[in-house]
This record gives C-alpha cells, sequence and structure tokens, in this order.
C-alpha cells in the first residue's frame, strides 16, 4: 500500500509533468514514423531543403546517398567498410559542416555515401540519409510515439529531473551505440537499442539475438524447430530470421511474457564472436515516449501509471 501511494503522488507530482513537457517540446523538428521507425526532417548546407533522415541510434555512423550527396555539392572523402547486420559493404565518404534540426545545428559529421534510393521516409516519401549517433551523441533525443513527433535538444535541468521521477533504464557505449542491459529467462544479456530497426505491429514484443545469446538462453535444452521463419533486409543484404517463443523479458523495470526472439545468423556484425543482439523503438511503443540521454547515459521513460 505505501509503495503504490508513493509511486501514485509520485505521478502527480506538477514538476515531473513539466520535465516530461519540456522534453517533448523543446525543439520540436518535423518527423514522422514508418513501421516504429522515425524519421526527422532536416536541412544540409544554409540553403538546403528539407530532406528526411532515419533517427538511427543503432548506427555509429551518420550515412548520406550518394547521389544526394554529389547533387549537394559535398565533398568527396575516402571510402570505408561499413558493417551491417546482413553482411559488409564498401562505400564513400563526405564532410557535412551545417546540418540543421529545427533551430539546433549540430556539429560538423562526416558520413558514409552509399545507393540509398530504395530508403522510404513517412507516407512512402524518399528519405535521402541516417542520422546515428555520432550527430546525436552529447544530445537528448525523445521520441514521443504518443502524439508523433520527436524532439532533439541539448542536455538540460529538466532531463536530470525527469529521470528522477520517472523510470531510467542506464546504458553503456558499445562502439559508439547505445548498450542496455536485459534479462531473459534468467539469463543477463547485453542488447544494443537499435531506433533503425523497423518492425509490424504484434501484440508481442520482438527482439534480437546473436546465436551465442541464443545458445545462452536455450540453455540445456534441445534444438526446437523455431515457431517462425521471417525475411529480412540490412546492410549488407538480405537474411533469414527464424523465430523461438521466450518466457519472460526484463529490461530495467520493465518487464514482458513470452517475447518472441529473433536469431540472427552469422553474416556481417553479427559473424562476429562478440556481437550482441538489439531492440527497436518497438519496445518502447507502448509506454508513449522514450527519451535517450546521451550525456546522461540513460534511457527514461514516463512514470508508470
Amino acid at each position: 500500500m505505501l509503495i503504490s501511494l508513493a509511486l501514485s503522488l509520485l505521478a502527480a507530482d506538477p514538476t515531473c509533468d513539466a520535465a516530461f513537457e519540456t522534453l517533448r517540446t523543446t525543439n520540436v523538428v518535423e518527423a514522422g514514423y514508418s513501421a516504429h521507425v522515425g524519421f526527422v526532417r532536416a536541412r544540409i548546407g544554409p540553403d538546403g531543403e528539407p530532406v528526411w533522415l532515419l533517427l538511427d541510434t543503432g548506427a555509429n555512423r551518420s550515412a548520406l546517398d550518394a547521389g544526394f550527396a554529389a547533387r549537394s555539392g559535398l565533398p568527396v572523402l575516402a571510402g570505408s567498410q561499413v558493417e551491417g547486420t546482413a553482411g559488409v559493404i564498401e562505400a564513400g565518404g563526405t564532410r557535412v559542416e551545417d546540418l540543421r534540426l529545427g533551430d539546433l545545428a549540430l556539429p560538423t559529421i562526416e558520413p558514409t555515401t552509399s545507393d540509398l534510393g530504395g530508403l522510404q521516409g513517412p507516407g512512402g516519401e524518399a528519405a535521402v540519409g541516417i542520422l546515428g549517433s555520432d550527430a546525436l551523441a552529447g544530445l537528448v533525443v525523445t521520441l514521443d510515439f504518443a502524439h508523433g513527433r520527436i524532439a532533439i535538444a541539448p542536455p538540460s535541468e529538466a532531463s536530470a529531473h525527469a529521470a528522477g521521477c520517472g523510470r531510467a533504464i542506464p546504458t553503456t557505449d558499445d562502439n559508439g551505440i547505445l548498450r542496455l542491459e536485459a534479462v531473459i529467462d534468467g539469463e543477463a544479456l547485453p542488447l544494443r537499442y537499435d531506433s533503425g530497426a523497423g518492425l509490424f505491429e504484434d501484440p508481442h514484443v520482438w527482439i534480437n539475438l546473436s546465436q551465442g545469446q541464443w545458445a545462452q538462453v536455450r540453455g540445456e535444452r534441445p534444438e526446437a524447430a523455431p515457431m517462425a521463419t521471417l525475411g529480412g533486409s540490412g546492410t549488407g543484404g538480405q537474411v533469414s530470421l527464424p523465430v523461438h517463443a521466450g518466457g519472460r523479458l526484463e529490461i530495467g523495470p520493465l518487464v514482458w511474457d513470452e517475447p518472441r526472439l529473433i536469431v540472427q545468423p552469422a553474416q556481417g556484425y553479427f559473424a562476429r564472436p562478440e556481437a550482441v543482439g538489439f531492440v527497436g523503438n518497438a519496445l518502447f511503443w507502448s509506454q508513449g515516449m522514450v527519451t535517450i540521454d546521451y550525456p546522461g547515459h540513460r534511457l527514461i521513460l514516463p512514470p508508470s501509471d
């Protein structure tokens, strides 16, 4: 009873409500969602037209469509290999010195360039690139699912206050990508947070595991046939994804029963022995919003009812 009363008082705290409202409304950028994935309108260059970029916490380096970069007169830099979930590709490089999200000017970034002609934003409009953690690090990003909005702003007292009166999930840095700790059927496993991973509507939660993590969760139980097999795509090509039923998923204060466990094939990044799985925005969709506090090393969710 005392715990329930304390939570009720906490949820009704007007200063807590004000902190979350500040996170939702500070530098709201034009945005939209498609298959749980968020897109933002950005301006590249002082005279650039607004373009859609996929907001992707699972990318440690931003990317632009090579054709768009050329048409925009961006410089050509040395190329590099890009390791994705399905393989490795050769990509070019460029430099963006003037990228604006609403009223916020971002520091200079050096995205990769490749053919992103198939990338579609909200309503099927073309998207010309991916905004990764190299652009977002140091900022507070609020994905307001309930209102279809995205706010991106420098850190403030609001994020610290919201973390104290809401529900916080600690994160660590995994080569520029957010990592959080999960427990699946009693097994402690690290997972990356990949806001660029799309998912269809489903009442269950879906998470992605590496081959090694699936073996850890399965334990001594014999290998069973998957309950389903999905087709997917990622940087590097196509993948076939077996799905198994889990019993219980715990991440910070959140608990889900019967998660669907997607096992990634040993391709691209997942060919690494140290590879870990990932979760996407769909995991937090029912919470109405999630704030990604990069400098605070945490995700912030509003108080539960």
